[in-house]
């Protein structure tokens, strides 16, 4: 691809899968004319408050260890040349259309079915069978007796649910 082509990218839900920030970083630093990075994820610290904890507890800690500390994420943005424009959290909201891990906040028997949940790495890399078989039946049995709305009370979502991170390239420096 030519340098400078772009005048935008974004990152939506991916840098948790990348063994290290600084090359892919400068590569869209590169391909960028100028303009904002937008990086779409979520913190250790969001994950650990997921609701999901009480029934995956085990695929949930595994997913809160592959996502990357913000500070590091902001500060090789800068080594690769971006300036930091800021970041944003984002609270999923009951109208959510997508299917990413948080989909269920408040729809929770989304997690039972099978097919969604093979579209949330979370559950298709890191979850035992064991593991989504007691924990899938267990929030079925909190569903129907209504203990759903206090596992979900337990677990606010402080942090937010997920982050934007807003990068720039500026030529103008």
């Amino acid at each position: 691809i030519t340098d400078a082509i772009f005048e935008g990218a974004t990152c939506i839900l991916a840098i948790h899968h990348f063994n290290e920030f600084i090359r892919p970083f400068q590569e869209v630093y590169r391909v960028l004319n100028q303009g904002r990075f937008i990086i779409f994820t979520s913190s250790p610290d969001q994950m650990n408050q997921y609701w999901l904890n009480e029934y995956f507890p085990n695929a949930i800690a595994a997913a809160s260890r592959q996502m990357p500390d913000i500070n590091i994420v902001l500060h090789e943005l800068g080594r690769a040349g971006f300036f930091i424009v800021g970041v944003e959290t984002f609270l999923v909201q009951p109208d959510l259309q997508d299917l990413f891990l948080y989909s269920g906040k408040y729809e929770p028997g989304l997690y039972l079915n099978e097919r969604i949940r093979a579209g949330i790495s979370t559950f298709a890399n890191l979850a035992s069978k064991e593991e989504i078989d007691w924990g899938c039946s267990k929030l079925q049995n909190d569903i129907i007796s209504g203990r759903i709305g206090r596992v979900i009370e337990r677990f606010p979502s402080q942090f937010g649910d997920y982050l934007f991170i807003v990068a720039e390239k500026r030529t103008d420096l």
